[in-house]
């Protein structure tokens, strides 16, 4: 029987990819057992090449009893990615999944010593040259590579020059049975500014009373901003401020919601992880929730199958938000036809049964 080694950041931790791999657990169970090997919480605390080599040692008897090691890599995960070479220099199984296509780690070189004002020019030179080498070979040696969607893993292939297939297996998702929601607005953490919000804000005196708009962790400025804006609209007590909140609080605030909206002005196809998955419209859509979004990235095909509104960036992108809010906040048809459309394809693209099938497919 195949069984598993989940090497990644797990709850409690800010990440999504720890909420993402409590759910892969799902699917990688429905193929054999499954162990864990936890990574610190916290993106900055795999800034660290001791820590990977601790990894590697701690593992390497797990896997030479041919275990097969699933290591999730995301932005600063320089432990997990070079603990994963050496693994593989070593000929243990490993599948490898990219979060972030068509970056692997962003800076793998960038580490807690190096990421600091003097030193970051040097870590991100050490980055583009050894750590790239180091990254290209991991991707080339690893028995699979999986990304969470087919762009994101054509990327990942043209940006590494790969001579081999990256395997898009969708992000996982656990469905609900039977989703409830009431009148709530919500826009998941982290939220990068005010005006991701405002115009939102803006829009509540144009929606049913029993409308809320609810706001996920940001800097301070969001929340300062939001509510000045709020007493001088007279709708403070419609807003709610979340701040950081642990996974099981955040599940139920995306089982409550109705509307799930992810924004930003300046939109998301910039950076390294332009061909990233989101975990908060995936799991949107799995919660039964209509999402209002810019953020395509990765995820344009299920946008279209689950009859979300997708909207633009910029003062038009905040107008066609505003107007997506308020057209759906007044009409229940259409927001049960998007939440159908939604569930039937997690169920049948997102959920562990149907991952699991891809990973089956996919594998040697």
């Amino acid at each position: 029987m195949t069984a598993f080694v989940h090497v990644s950041r797990l709850p409690p931790s800010p990440s999504g990819v720890a909420l993402y791999a409590k759910e892969m657990d799902e699917a990688l169970s429905l193929i054999g057992p499954v162990a864990h090997h936890a990574m610190p919480p916290d993106s900055r605390g795999s800034q660290s090449l001791l820590l990977a080599v601790t990894t590697w040692w701690r593992l390497r008897s797990r896997a030479a009893g041919g275990e097969i090691l699933v290591v999730e890599v995301a932005g600063r995960g320089i432990a997990e990615t070079w603990a994963a070479w050496l693994l593989v220099r070593s000929g243990h199984r490993l599948w490898l999944t990219v979060h972030d296509a068509p970056a692997v780690s962003g800076a793998p070189l960038l580490t807690r010593v190096l990421d600091r004002q003097g030193l970051r020019r040097v870590g991100m030179a050490l980055s583009r040259t050894v750590g790239r080498r180091v990254e290209r070979d991991l991707l080339r040696r690893a028995e699979m590579v999986l990304a969470l969607s087919a762009n994101g893993a054509q990327a990942l292939e043209a940006a590494y020059e790969l001579d081999r297939k990256v395997c898009a297996v969708p992000h996982v998702a656990i469905p609900a049975e039977a989703p409830t929601s009431e009148p709530r607005i919500l826009v998941p953490g982290y939220v990068p500014g005010p005006d991701a919000v405002l115009p939102l804000v803006r829009a509540l005196p144009q929606l049913p009373a029993e409308w809320r708009l609810v706001v996920g962790a940001g800097p301070a400025k969001v929340s300062e901003s939001v509510m000045a804006l709020a007493d001088e609209l007279g709708v403070r007590a419609r807003v709610e401020l979340l701040g950081f909140v642990d996974e099981q609080e955040l599940e139920s605030q995306f089982d409550r919601a109705a509307i799930v909206v992810r924004w930003k002005p300046d939109g998301w196809t910039a950076g390294a992880a332009r061909w990233a998955v989101s975990g908060p419209v995936v799991r949107a859509l799995a919660r039964g929730c209509v999402v209002v979004t810019n953020d395509q990235r990765g995820v344009t095909g299920c946008l279209v199958a689950a009859r979300a509104v997708v909207v633009g960036d910029g003062e038009t992108g905040a107008d066609e938000m505003m107007q997506g809010v308020i057209e759906l906040s007044g009409d229940d048809a259409l927001r049960s036809e998007s939440i159908l459309a939604g569930l039937a394809h997690v169920r049948e693209t997102h959920s562990p049964r149907a991952v699991a099938a891809r990973l089956r497919a996919s594998a040697p």
